[in-house]
């Protein structure tokens, strides 16, 4: 009777070691080729911490799981920002100085907001929906890099503390395939199990994917935020998580949308999307005024994820 559980759980280990693997060899090897540290930041890191999110809702699309698919981007950057960020500030609170988390946070607003409109079309993310996102995160990734360029020499400074350099070639290389493949293995399980763990869990293939698998896949999120709050590094949390959270919407979506067309449950579209895009746009305030996110701050963040876990979770 357990035996789906422990595969889905096995899925996540799978899916969290993966991420680390890919990411270390990624970055190592990128700055081995003469990347900046800040570039790698923001787009390997960011992304990488992402690959998740991304094995799963093409493998779920594939499988056509599209509940899952859908509901792991939409809890993965809900659980980002409420919980993800709040445990952060629980650890130490935050501050960033970053310029270009200015312009990206309402990146992320938007990429949210174009979510939500292509999901009330039907009830569904065409193909052609799928394009046109996937179409943004390049566009998105070409503003990224040039706005990296911009950045103060302190900023370049704090990421190379963040993404080391050494090591050969060859071994990085090799660490990025043994991840990747650690992840398709991870995706695999974790999708496969899923509608048995829901079964014996009581509850939805969609609750699962916005509950269980979300915070599974955003795992890699999470240890880059407890490394980066506990050396104080806000700008490279909080950049880590509005890049996966874009990522997550434009390359996740676009990608699973590609594979095969989603059905966007009616539930996503009340309740959840709305509840993505709320909780995105609080982080306006944050970013634009430099304040600090405060550790009662980040205990009601946590508080509140808790209660929506818990809302969601509950047999309908």
């Amino acid at each position: 009777m357990i035996g789906p559980l422990i595969l889905f759980v096995l899925g996540l280990v799978a899916l969290y070691v993966g991420a680390d693997l890919m990411i270390r060899g990624a970055s190592r090897l990128a700055r081995k080729l003469g990347v900046s540290a800040l570039v790698i930041g923001l787009t390997v890191v960011a992304m990488g911490t992402s690959m998740p999110e991304l094995l799963v809702g093409v493998v779920a699309a594939a499988r056509a799981s599209g509940d899952i698919a859908i509901g792991n981007v939409v809890g993965s950057n809900i659980a980002n920002i409420a919980l993800i960020l709040g445990i952060a500030a629980l650890i130490r609170p935050l501050r960033v100085h970053m310029r270009l988390l200015v312009r990206e946070v309402p990146v992320m607003i938007f990429v949210s907001l174009a979510f939500y409109v292509f999901a009330l079309h039907r009830n569904e993310l065409s193909r052609w929906d799928g394009v046109a996102l996937v179409a943004g995160f390049f566009a998105y990734t070409l503003y990224l890099l040039e706005g990296g360029r911009r950045e103060a020499p302190a900023i370049e400074v704090e990421y190379e503390r963040f993404v080391p350099a050494g090591g050969t070639l060859v071994g990085h290389v090799l660490l990025t395939t043994l991840g990747l493949g650690t992840l398709l293995a991870g995706a695999h399980l974790v999708v496969s199990s899923a509608a048995d763990a829901a079964e014996l869990l009581g509850i939805s293939e969609l609750a699962v994917g916005l509950t269980i698998v979300a915070v599974g896949t955003s795992l890699p999120e999470l240890a880059t935020a407890i490394a980066a709050s506990i050396q104080d590094e806000g700008d490279i949390l909080v950049g880590n998580v509005v890049g996966s959270n874009i990522f997550n919407i434009l390359a996740v979506l676009g990608a699973s949308a590609l594979t095969r067309p989603l059905s966007v449950a009616e539930t996503v579209i009340r309740v959840e999307a709305p509840v993505m895009l709320a909780v995105s746009i609080l982080v306006l305030p944050f970013v634009w005024t430099t304040l600090r996110l405060t550790r009662l701050e980040g205990a009601i963040m946590v508080t509140a994820y808790t209660a929506f876990v818990v809302l969601i979770a509950l047999p309908s």
